[in-house]
C-alpha cells in the first residue's frame, strides 16, 4: 500500500472515530490527543486541518512545536532544521496528501519522547492567536519499550491432508515501515497486507496455507519491529484424519482388447495409518497382492492391480472396486468395461501407391481411394495415422493428441462422398521422410480395434532436398530482335501450391507466356511454360529455372548461337577549325545491337590520347563513343582525320572528317586584373613555345629593372584570366597548376624562367610574367612578358647518324643519336639495339626552350656480310617512344680474316676500348674548345629585345 492512501485512510478513519477537533470556528485541527509510539520504532501521527475564514498565505506551511508556556520549540521547521530541539533534530519530516494535510512522520522513537506534547501550526508566519490557537490541539506521544506478541488465527476445515489458511497479525504505528512477520509452516503461499486501524495505529498481517501433515500441529509466528524489537506468539490445535475417493485407472486408452490380458488398478489415499484398507473387485480376474505406500504430505496410498482377459459378453459390464478401512468406513468404484474388437473384422478396402515423393518445403497428394463389400455407411469420417511400432498418432483431422510434426499440414482435397480418401501433405520437411501413412473410413473409430498390422498397406512419404531439372524445348534459330518460342517443363507432386518456372529473365505471367498443367500419373502432375520473347543479343543460351514453395532451384541451361547486325559509325564532333598546337576534343560514335561485340576503335592518328564509353540508347542498341584530344600540327592541314571500327568477327567501318590547321599568330596580351598603377618595364620572353603534354616545358626569362628595386621582389605568373599559375604562396595558384609550377631562376638577378610539369593538352596559356615587392606596394608589369604554349602531339624523332656505313668486318663505327626536347628535368632516355658499355650522354641549351640529348657510341660489327640496322630508341616521360634507325653495311677484310685464323686471338673487346678512348677524347677537346657547358639551373640566352606596342594592349585574333 503507498504511504499517501495509508496516511489517506488515516484520516478519513479520524473523522469516522471523532478524532480530537479544535477550533475557533474559523480554523481547526484533526489528530489524536495520545499516541504510543514503540521504542526505536517510527512513529506516524494523523493530522489534518480546515478553515472557514482567515486562509493562510501559504498553505503548505507546516511547523510543529514542543508544548510549552513560554516559548514555541520546534519539532519540525521545512525552513528553519537547524533550529529544531536536539531530540526531533533530524528525526521529523511531513507525509502529505493534499494541501490540507499535516501529518508528521518520526523516524526513530527513543526514550526521551515519551509523555512529550507536541502540536502542528499552519502558516505560522500569517496566521496567530488571534486567528486559532493551534497549541490547543495536542497530541502526547506514550513510548512503550516492549513489543506486543502477534496474534495467529486459522481458518478452514482442520483434516490431515488438507490446507487451512493462517494469519498472524500484529498492531504498530509505523505504517510506512511495518514490521516483519514469520511463520514457522511450509506454506504453499503467502502474502501481507497492512490496514490502518481508527485510532491511528495499524495492522500488519501475514496470511499463509498450512498443509496439515499430523494429528497435533503446531503454528510459531514471530514479528520483529524496525528498531528491532521483537515477540513470538504459539498455537496448536489437533487434526482430524481424512480420506480421498476410490479411483480406477483403466488402461491407457480405456479399451480392452478382446481375446487379450489386460491390467487395471484400483487405489486410494487416507491421512491415518492406523486405518489400512482392504481392496476387493467383483470381476473373477487374478488381483495382484495389494501395496501400501507413502504418498507424500501426510498421506498413505493402498493400490491393488488386477489382470484380466475381456471377451465379447463384457461389453458394457460394469467393473467395481471396493475398499473397507479399519473402524468400518467403506467406498466403492465402478466404470464401464469397453471391449476393442480385432481390426479383422471390417468390411471395407482401399488402394493408395506404394510410395509418393516430395520436396522440402512443397507439399504431395497420396491418392487414395475405397470400396465397401456392403452398403457403404453414411456420413463416413476419413481418417490417416501414422504407422509406429508401439501406437498409431493420427494425422489428419487434426485433433488432440495427433503427430505433432503433422499439425496443421494435413487436409482432404477432395470430397469422401465420392469414394475418395486422398490426402493432402502441405510444407513437407525432411523428419516426414520415409514415414509411412494408412487411412482409415469405418463409421467405427479406430481405437475400437486392436490386432492390426498395416504395415503392408500403407504408402510411403519419401522427402527429397534435391529438385529436379526442368527439360527445355525450343524451335527455329534464334536472331537478336526476332521472336523465339521455347517450353520449360518440370514434373512435382504439389498441384496446389505448384513450382514456379522462368525462362531467362521473365517472370510468370509474362506477355506471351502460357502455362499448362497435366496429371502424368497418380500423384505426380507436369506443369509447362511456354514463353515467346524477343531474343537478346546476351541471350547466349535460354535458361530455365524452377523454384518450388520450399525454395529448391533448379535449372536448365539450353545453349544458343544468336547472329547480331550492325549499324553506322559518324563523328559526332567533328575537328573543325583548327589551331596548331591548340588541343580540341573529337568525337566518334559506333552504334550497333549486340552489345557483346569485340569492337575495337582506332584513330589514323595513334600517338593522341583518347578514351572509350560504352552506353546503351535502347533496347538492344548501344553505342560505342572514343573521345580523342587532337593535337593539330600545321603539317595536318588538308589531312583527313579518320575513325575506324573493327568488329572481331564481322566487318570494318570508317568516318573521316578533312582537317583544316591555321598557324598561331602571335597575340599581344594584357590583363585587366592588373593594377593601373604598376610600373611599366620590359622583359625577354619568347612569344611561343613548343611543349610535350604530360612532359614539362620550361619558359626562359628574363627582365632589367634598376639594382636597387631588385630586393625583395616576388615573380609571379598569371593566365589569361589574371587566375594566378605561378606564386611563392601555394594557397593563391589555381588549382589546375598546384604542384606543377615553379621558378628556375632567381627573381633578385633578374631571372624569371618557368617550369611547367606535367602539361596539360590545353595548358597553352598565353601565360604572363610580372613581379611585385614582398613587402609594400610596388608593383612591376612588363611589356612582352607572355608566351604561348603550342603542344606537339607525340615526341620528337631522334636523329641518327653512322660513319662509315660501309665498312669491314672488325673496324669501327661511330654513332651519334640526338633528340631535341623542353624538359631539362626530365630529358629522355636514349638507348641503342647493339649492346654497349661505352655511350657518352650529353646535354646541351639550344635555345628558344629547346635542349638536345645526344648519345654518342662507337661499335665494331663482327658479324659476316650484309646489309645491318643500327637503331636508337628516345623514350620520353609516360613511356613514350621515338625511334630511329640506319643502315650501314659490314665487308669481309684481311685483317679480320688474318686475326681470325692466328692461334693467339687479339681480343675485340681490347680493340673496341682503344677505339673509344680516342672518341671520348676527340669530344672532350672539342667541347672544350667550343666552351660548352651543362648547365640548366643558368637562365637561357636572352632574345633580341621586342619594344612595346604600346601602353595597354587587348587580345587580337
Amino acid at each position: 500500500m503507498r504511504m499517501a492512501d495509508v496516511l489517506q485512510h488515516v484520516l478519513l478513519t479520524m473523522v469516522i472515530a471523532g478524532f480530537l477537533v479544535c477550533g475557533s470556528g474559523a480554523w481547526y485541527v484533526k489528530m489524536p490527543s495520545h499516541i504510543k509510539a514503540l521504542w526505536k520504532s517510527c512513529l506516524v501521527i494523523p493530522c489534518s486541518f480546515d478553515y472557514h475564514q482567515y486562509p493562510p498565505t501559504v498553505p503548505g506551511r507546516v511547523v510543529w512545536y514542543q508544548y510549552a508556556r513560554s516559548s514555541y520549540p520546534l519539532v519540525y521547521d521545512a525552513w528553519n532544521n537547524r533550529k529544531v530541539i536536539s531530540k526531533f533534530s533530524g528525526k521529523t519530516s511531513l507525509v502529505r496528501l493534499g494541501p490540507r494535510d499535516c501529518s508528521l512522520q518520526i523516524s526513530q522513537v527513543d526514550s526521551s519522547l515519551h509523555m512529550e506534547k507536541i502540536y502542528a501550526w499552519v502558516d505560522p508566519e500569517n496566521v496567530g492567536r488571534k486567528t486559532y490557537k493551534f497549541y490547543d490541539t495536542t497530541v502526547t506521544i506514550q513510548v512503550e519499550r516492549t513489543a506486543e506478541p502477534p496474534k495467529i488465527s486459522i481458518y478452514g476445515e482442520m483434516k490431515v491432508g488438507q490446507s487451512v489458511t493462517v494469519q498472524c497479525s500484529v498492531v504498530h504505528t509505523c505504517p510506512t515501515i511495518p514490521p516483519t512477520l514469520k511463520l514457522n509452516i511450509g506454506s504453499e503461499w503467502s502474502k501481507v497486507a497492512t490496514e490502518l486501524l481508527q485510532d491511528g495505529t495499524a495492522r500488519t498481517t501475514l496470511t499463509a496455507s498450512l498443509r496439515i501433515q499430523s494429528v497435533q500441529q503446531r503454528v510459531d509466528c514471530s514479528v520483529r519491529h524496525p528498531g528491532g524489537l521483537e515477540a513470538t506468539a504459539s498455537d496448536s490445535f489437533e487434526a482430524e484424519c481424512s480420506f480421498q475417493p476410490l479411483r480406477i485407472v483403466p488402461p491407457s486408452d480405456r479399451m480392452f482388447p478382446e481375446g487379450k490380458v489386460s491390467s487395471v488398478s484400483c487405489s486410494v489415499e487416507y491421512s491415518c495409518p492406523k486405518h489400512e484398507p482392504t481392496l476387493t473387485w467383483n470381476h473373477e480376474g487374478v488381483p495382484a497382492p495389494p501395496t501400501v505406500s507413502i504418498t507424500g504430505g501426510g498421506h498413505w496410498r493402498a493400490q491393488s492391480e488386477m489382470y484380466f482377459t475381456a471377451s465379447a459378453l463384457d461389453q458394457g459390464r460394469p467393473l467395481t472396486c471396493f475398499a473397507r478401512f479399519t473402524g468400518g468406513r467403506r467406498q466403492e468404484e465402478s466404470m464401464t468395461i469397453q471391449v476393442k474388437r480385432s481390426i479383422l473384422s471390417r468390411d471395407w478396402s482401399y488402394e493408395t501407391p506404394g510410395s509418393i515423393t516430395g520436396l522440402v518445403g512443397s507439399c504431395a497428394v497420396i491418392p487414395c481411394s475405397f470400396t465397401y463389400t456392403s452398403t457403404r455407411p453414411s456420413g463416413l469420417e476419413v481418417k490417416w495415422y501414422l504407422l509406429q511400432p508401439d501406437a498409431d498418432p493420427q494425422v489428419f483431422p487434426q485433433k488432440q493428441g495427433m503427430a505433432v510434426k503433422y499439425a496443421g499440414r494435413t487436409s482432404l482435397p477432395v470430397s469422401v462422398s465420392q469414394g475418395n480418401c486422398s490426402l493432402y501433405i502441405e510444407r513437407l520437411e525432411m523428419s516426414l521422410d520415409q514415414n509411412r501413412l494408412y487411412p482409415w473410413v469405418d463409421k467405427n473409430p479406430i481405437t475400437s480395434y486392436h490386432d492390426h498390422d498395416l504395415y503392408d498397406r500403407t504408402s510411403q512419404l519419401r522427402v527429397t532436398e534435391i529438385a529436379q531439372q526442368p527439360q527445355v524445348k525450343m524451335n527455329g534459330v534464334p536472331r537478336v530482335g526476332e521472336e523465339m518460342k521455347v517450353f520449360c517443363s518440370v514434373r512435382h507432386s504439389c498441384p496446389a501450391a505448384p513450382p514456379n518456372l522462368t525462362l531467362d529473365a521473365a517472370p510468370l505471367g509474362q506477355t506471351g507466356g502460357r502455362l499448362s498443367e497435366t496429371e502424368v500419373s497418380h500423384g505426380v502432375w507436369e506443369r509447362t511454360l511456354e514463353l515467346t520473347w524477343t531474343v537478346r543479343e546476351e541471350d547466349v543460351g535460354v535458361v530455365c529455372t524452377v523454384r518450388h514453395p520450399g525454395g529448391q532451384t533448379a535449372t536448365t541451361n539450353h545453349r544458343m548461337k544468336a547472329e547480331c547486325p550492325f549499324h553506322e559509325i559518324k563523328m559526332s564532333e567533328q575537328p573543325g577549325e583548327l589551331m596548331e598546337g591548340v588541343a580540341k576534343h573529337v568525337t566518334c560514335s559506333v552504334s550497333y545491337t549486340c552489345k557483346k561485340a569485340n569492337l575495337a576503335i582506332t584513330w589514323n592518328y595513334s600517338d593522341m590520347q583518347s578514351s572509350r564509353t560504352t552506353l546503351e540508347t535502347s533496347g538492344n542498341t548501344f553505342t560505342t563513343t572514343s573521345n580523342l584530344t587532337f593535337v593539330p600540327s600545321l603539317e595536318d592541314d588538308g589531312k583527313n582525320l579518320t575513325c575506324t571500327a573493327q568488329f572481331t568477327p564481322g566487318g570494318t567501318f570508317s568516318a573521316s572528317s578533312s582537317l583544316r590547321v591555321k598557324k598561331y599568330k602571335q597575340q599581344f596580351v594584357t590583363l585587366d586584373s592588373i593594377d593601373d598603377k604598376s610600373t611599366l618595364l620590359a622583359a625577354d620572353v619568347l612569344p611561343k613555345i613548343t611543349a610535350l603534354p604530360r612532359s614539362c616545358v620550361v619558359i626562359p626569362c628574363s627582365f632589367q629593372m634598376p639594382d636597387h628595386l631588385r630586393t625583395g621582389l616576388r615573380g609571379i605568373w598569371y593566365n589569361r584570366e589574371g587566375g594566378r599559375v605561378y606564386h611563392g604562396g601555394q594557397s593563391k595558384v589555381l588549382t589546375h597548376f598546384k604542384g606543377r609550377t615553379k621558378l628556375l631562376g632567381t627573381v633578385g638577378h633578374g631571372n624569371c624562367t618557368l617550369e611547367i610539369n606535367d602539361i596539360k593538352p590545353f595548358d597553352n596559356g598565353p601565360f604572363c610574367f610580372r613581379a611585385e615587392a614582398v613587402s609594400g606596394e610596388a608593383k612591376y608589369s612588363f611589356n612582352d612578358s607572355c608566351v604561348f604554349i603550342v603542344m606537339q602531339a607525340s615526341p620528337k624523332r631522334p636523329r641518327l647518324t653512322a660513319d662509315p656505313t660501309d665498312v669491314d668486318a672488325g673496324s669501327a663505327i661511330n654513332a651519334t643519336c640526338s633528340v631535341n626536347h623542353t624538359c631539362p628535368s626530365q630529358p629522355p632516355v636514349l638507348t641503342w639495339s647493339h649492346p654497349t658499355n661505352t655511350a657518352v650522354i650529353g646535354h646541351t641549351w639550344m635555345g628558344q626552350g629547346v635542349w638536345e640529348t645526344s648519345s654518342t657510341v662507337t661499335l665494331i660489327p663482327e658479324s659476316g656480310d650484309g646489309t645491318k640496322n643500327l637503331s636508337c630508341t628516345a623514350t620520353f616521360s609516360k613511356r613514350r617512344v621515338q625511334v630511329a634507325v640506319v643502315q650501314f653495311t659490314v665487308k669481309g677484310s684481311l685483317m679480320f680474316q688474318l686475326r681470325s685464323s692466328m692461334h693467339v686471338t687479339i681480343p675485340a673487346s681490347v680493340v673496341v676500348i682503344v677505339v673509344l678512348l680516342a672518341a671520348v677524347i676527340a669530344v672532350c677537346l672539342r667541347r672544350k674548345c667550343n666552351g660548352q657547358t651543362e648547365n640548366f639551373s643558368s637562365p637561357p640566352p636572352r632574345p633580341e629585345k621586342r619594344s612595346p606596342v604600346g601602353g595597354r594592349v587587348k587580345w587580337t585574333r
